[in-house]
């Protein structure tokens, strides 16, 4: 289940995005955060698990006919290919107008459950 970011989660977000090599810098982390929160077309959700805890967080933008997959997050025993199919398959489920695309970064992940949601 995707929960959008408020700011009572900041710490947790935070934590997620440390997880992404190149934003282990605090103020490198801080300037994301400001990013996202700069217009209403960029969200950040987190991911929660069966048992209601925080496991991963998604950060996208939304464009014309896109939805710009930005950072893609998980604690590390957490980061498997059905939590990532989850996320992709919510944000699909939530903007149902869009096509999804990724950055260099997140590509191989959209890209597996595409392949795997055609076949």
């Amino acid at each position: 289940m995707l929960v959008k970011y408020r700011d009572s989660f900041q710490k947790i977000v935070m934590g997620l995005l440390s997880f992404i090599p190149d934003l282990k810098d605090i103020d490198r982390i801080n300037h994301e955060l400001e990013w996202y929160a700069a217009t209403d077309d960029r969200n950040l959700y987190l991911q929660k698990n069966e048992d209601g805890d925080f496991i991963g967080l998604v950060g996208v933008e939304k464009q014309d006919k896109y939805l710009m997959i930005h950072h893609l997050a998980f604690i590390p025993q957490q980061q498997t290919k059905e939590n990532e199919n989850q996320i992709f398959n919510s944000l699909a489920d939530y903007y149902p107008d869009l096509q999804m695309m990724g950055t260099i970064e997140t590509t191989p992940a959209l890209a597996r459950w595409e392949k795997e949601k055609n076949e």
